[in-house]
């Protein structure tokens, strides 16, 4: 029986790096320089010098060549597990992904021992699955070539990294991701929730370039009820945001990387970073052309928290990520979610804020102050029939 050849990209040895998320223990190893050197600049705010054991051991070994055409020649391990998917195969302690979502040149094998969950991709970067193409195609177009390498860096990240952790720490701690910005007001946490491109950056950044505030996060954080922890990533802003933050903007540092939606990724200083505490106020920011303040019933910002959730691909990409991981050891993760959401929206004022080129940063961290010193709870009382 035959298969195609898989070409993996000459390289050095593999290198090794170490985080820390949420206090979760997690190693990244690849022998694909380029990827380690993003993530060593996506992944600053987390690294960690630490040598306990680790909870989460992600490899990445990278190929290029397209996937091979017959699986079980490639992967002879497939014969003694259970297909249960047409691309998911599983056996008492692993669990093997083929085709994953919207990177389906990424294949994944899981292993978990109840401690440590060990991760291993295979990236397959093609141009053709005909290989004389294939070899035409890249020598015409290298520049491309290269480009098409970055833009896969940052989902590579979360499959082998962030989503992995975000498993163990829902499992083990009770601990769920949600799409939110987080900022601390004078020791108080501010939490700004919603889909992407309605300002939460630009907000939580301006909000935390003023006077002794520090940043959590401003994508994902990790929540119990009202009790949240940052998630660190590069804060990524458009020209629009960085004209608005002014004077602010000059705490940032650039990372050498272009994201999407022409936007550019910064790092907040580590010692004006926060780790995490309890939420004291619940804000979904959108862009308008009038500035306003709209308290929200616990049912309604729970009903907007979840939909935000939903609507954001790397939170919904998580989901699908998590569900075939419970394939491999069945855990009510779904309901869990689900009950410290409302725990969260019940126990958190929360209110929809307006923001427009006319009101600047100290003004809505005035308003913002406003609420936390005289009681939001105090303004929804007074708002409600």
């Amino acid at each position: 029986m035959t298969t195609d050849p898989v070409r993996i990209l000459p390289l050095g040895g593999s290198e090794r790096m170490r985080i820390s998320l949420a206090g979760l223990p997690a190693t990244l190893i690849s022998s694909h320089p380029e990827f380690m050197a993003y993530a060593n600049a996506h992944l600053a705010p987390l690294r960690s010098s630490e040598s306990q054991p680790a909870s989460v051991e992600a490899t990445l070994t990278w190929h290029e060549s397209c996937p091979p055409t017959d699986r079980g020649a490639a992967y002879p391990e497939l014969a003694t597990m259970d297909r249960i998917d047409r691309d998911v195969y599983r056996s008492p302690t692993e669990i093997a992904w083929f085709r994953i979502d919207e990177l389906p040149s990424l294949h994944l094998r899981f292993a978990w021992d109840g401690r440590c969950l060990r991760v291993h991709g295979d990236f397959f970067l093609y141009l053709s699955r005909n290989p004389y193409r294939d070899w035409l195609t890249r020598g015409l177009r290298r520049r491309y070539l290269e480009r098409l390498r970055r833009r896969r860096f940052t989902t590579l990240l979360y499959y082998l990294l962030y989503y992995p952790c975000f498993w163990v720490l829902e499992r083990t701690r009770d601990l769920h991701p949600i799409h939110a910005a987080g900022v601390e007001l004078d020791g108080q946490v501010v939490v700004l929730a919603g889909p992407s491109g309605v300002g939460k950056s630009t907000l939580v950044t301006g909000l935390a370039g003023n006077g002794h505030a520090r940043l959590l996060s401003d994508t994902f954080l990790l929540h119990c009820g009202a009790a949240v922890c940052a998630v660190p990533e590069p804060l990524l802003l458009d020209a629009w945001s960085q004209r608005w933050l002014g004077e602010a903007a000059n705490n940032l540092s650039r990372i050498p990387h272009r994201y999407c939606l022409s936007r550019n990724g910064f790092h907040w200083p580590k010692e004006r970073s926060s780790g995490g505490g309890v939420s004291r106020l619940l804000l979904f920011p959108q862009r308008s052309d009038t500035h306003y303040l709209r308290p929200l019933s616990p049912a309604n910002a729970r009903g907007r928290l979840s939909a935000s959730n939903l609507i954001v691909n790397d939170l919904r990409r998580y989901w699908a990520f998590a569900s075939v991981l419970e394939l491999l050891d069945p855990t009510a993760l779904v309901l869990a979610r689900e009950h410290q959401l409302a725990r969260f929206t019940e126990e958190v004022p929360a209110f929809e804020l307006g923001i427009c080129s006319k009101v600047t940063p100290p003004d809505v961290a005035q308003e913002i102050h406003g609420l936390l010193d005289t009681g939001a709870d105090a303004v929804l009382s007074s708002a409600r029939p």
